[in-house]
């Protein structure tokens, strides 16, 4: 990347045409955009015509907006007991793979699934294999990213350690990379509020999974209180991780060079800028 700093951005909207996110980072000032594959509550993938794909590419190239990622919808669970649910969100996720490879996005970033109280081994090998699936059946190009849960209940993510499990028996490692939330690993127990709590965090990362395999940030601030498993995002500096461990992650080396999506909304002039607080803390 070589710019040696972070590439903040945000969830934007694909309203009206997906294009039209381009548009809204732009306005936001992103230097990356994040998007859903297909509305986040219903199945399925909207298709766009070669058209509006070589309309969104043109103008992210004219942008300078630097790394667009797609997020898969919400109701994706490769972990599913049930087999109706299970091959839908394979189906989904290699829709949304095929989509992102149409529009010259990096990744798709997805959730990995709730076992349903089968047990974590279950839950573990059904995604493997799911995740097997759904990169032998996708087009080549874009990774598929597995984000951090705040291991709320039966869900499977809120530990390195299970991603670690993943990572070692999926069979195209080269096309699997690693999204970390940072309000989701505050909640599943991980202390990220002093310098040294980072590190000890990036270093467990490094155990379990490898920072080569860090490709994406969600940087949120946090609501709800450490190991509470409660996924509730709040703007930079107002919640309960510090703003100096803000800083501190911003400045990270090993992180610095990584795209970081604030998952907030920032949509029009005087709405709190959660980009404007991560750039003042750049040093």
């Amino acid at each position: 990347m070589g710019f040696d700093t972070m590439y903040f951005g945000y969830h934007v909207s694909t309203e009206g045409s997906p294009v039209s996110a381009i548009k809204r980072g732009v306005e936001a000032g992103c230097d990356s955009i994040q998007i859903f594959s297909g509305s986040p509550r219903r199945w399925g993938t909207p298709e766009i015509s070669g058209e509006e794909a070589l309309a969104f590419r043109k103008s992210r190239a004219e942008s300078g907006i630097r790394f667009v990622a797609l997020h898969s919808i919400y109701l994706v669970n490769l972990a599913s007991p049930e087999d109706s649910i299970y091959k839908r969100s394979m189906s989904s996720i290699i829709s949304a793979l095929d989509k992102a490879d149409e529009l010259d996005a990096f990744a798709v970033v997805t959730h990995i699934g709730n076992h349903k109280g089968r047990g974590e081994e279950f839950g573990l090998e059904r995604i493997t294999a799911g995740i097997n699936t759904c990169l032998e059946k996708s087009s080549e190009k874009s990774l598929l990213l597995l984000e951090t849960t705040a291991g709320a209940g039966t869900s499977i993510g809120g530990s390195f350690e299970q991603f670690g499990k993943i990572f070692e028996s999926t069979n195209r490692p080269e096309r699997l990379g690693f999204c970390l939330d940072t309000c989701h690993i505050f909640a599943a127990g991980y202390d990220i509020r002093t310098p040294s709590g980072i590190d000890a965090t990036l270093s467990d990362l490094d155990g379990f999974i490898g920072l080569e395999r860090l490709k994406l940030l969600h940087i949120n601030d946090a609501k709800s209180d450490l190991g509470s498993h409660a996924d509730r995002h709040e703007h930079i500096g107002e919640g309960n991780i510090s703003l100096e461990a803000f800083r501190y992650i911003v400045n990270h080396p090993a992180l610095r060079e990584l795209p970081a999506i604030a998952e907030l909304p920032y949509e029009n002039a005087g709405d709190f800028d959660d980009l404007a607080v991560l750039r003042s803390l750049e040093e």
